[in-house]
């Protein structure tokens, strides 16, 4: 089956593709040049596969050993099956997590990190399992492995309340939202209640990364993503005493500024907290 889907995946190759791609994902496995939303489209149909439900199960077993991915977009198809597999409500806790623990090795570069992580829905489900399962790799010294922790809370956590409800982000943030006064300290307390898991995500993020390019700009981003959704309590921390390495500050400082939603007002305090 394993070559079956090297040749579905080669009738998508795009050779310009290819070439456009493979600057911008260094690290990655050699590059047929297939699109995400074709590599997307094939995972959703394996694992849909109603003649052979376990057919994703097959096929990310089909994977390792003389079988092992040869290709970027085989590990990038791998990471969605196990995403849109696990999903299923069949799939226990210790199945779940399994398969994210074999997965994560895999990982060695940004697009297959992220795709993955967007994809795996399981942690909707079982978010505190999830939680301290990943909290090891958070604290990773690989580059790759913070990485995934850390795009995991963007996607699966650092959006849903108390009662498992996606917000959507903040239109606008003005200085009014971020300004410390009894008002907004009390809206915090009731926000940290509403969002049990914004605190930690603030904690995790709270301490110097030393892990390389790609888990600092996903330390970055977690950051300014945060600021967007939560300001006053990103804010706090950012203008507090931030325990961030220098170059994660700074770089979490130029997202938000370079986000559309803060006002001017606020895009220039938070140029004055650039160190």
């Amino acid at each position: 089956m394993r070559e079956e889907i090297r040749e579905m995946l080669a009738q998508y190759a795009d050779t310009q593709y290819r070439e456009f791609s493979a600057g911008l994902i260094p690290g990655a496995k050699p590059l047929l040049g297939v699109r995400l939303p074709q590599i997307r489209q094939l995972a959703k149909c394996i694992v849909n596969d109603k003649s052979n439900t376990l057919r994703w199960q097959e096929e990310t077993a089909a994977c390792e050993g003389v079988c092992a991915d040869l290709f970027f977009e085989e590990t990038m198809l791998r990471g969605m099956l196990i995403g849109y597999g696990t999903a299923k409500k069949g799939i226990s806790c210790e199945e779940g997590i399994a398969y994210l623990k074999a997965f994560i090795p895999c990982v060695d570069n940004w697009s297959v990190c992220d795709s993955f992580c967007n994809s795996f829905t399981f942690a909707n489900r079982y978010r505190d399992a999830v939680w301290t399962f990943i909290q090891p790799y958070l604290y990773s010294k690989q580059e790759y492995e913070v990485r995934v922790g850390l795009i995991l809370l963007l996607s699966q956590y650092l959006k849903y309340d108390v009662d498992n409800h996606k917000i959507s982000r903040n239109r606008t943030v003005s200085m009014a939202d971020i300004e410390q006064n009894p008002a907004n300290t009390e809206r915090s307390a009731q926000t940290k209640a509403q969002y049990p898991y914004l605190e930690k995500i603030l904690i995790v993020l709270n301490r110097v990364f030393s892990q390389r390019y790609y888990a600092q700009m996903a330390a970055a981003w977690l950051m300014a993503e945060t600021f967007i959704c939560f300001p006053y309590e990103a804010c706090r921390m950012l203008a507090d005493a931030c325990q961030m390495d220098a170059w994660t500050y700074n770089k979490a400082l130029q997202k938000i500024r370079e986000s559309l939603n803060p006002d001017k007002d606020v895009k220039n305090y938070v140029k004055s907290l650039k160190r």
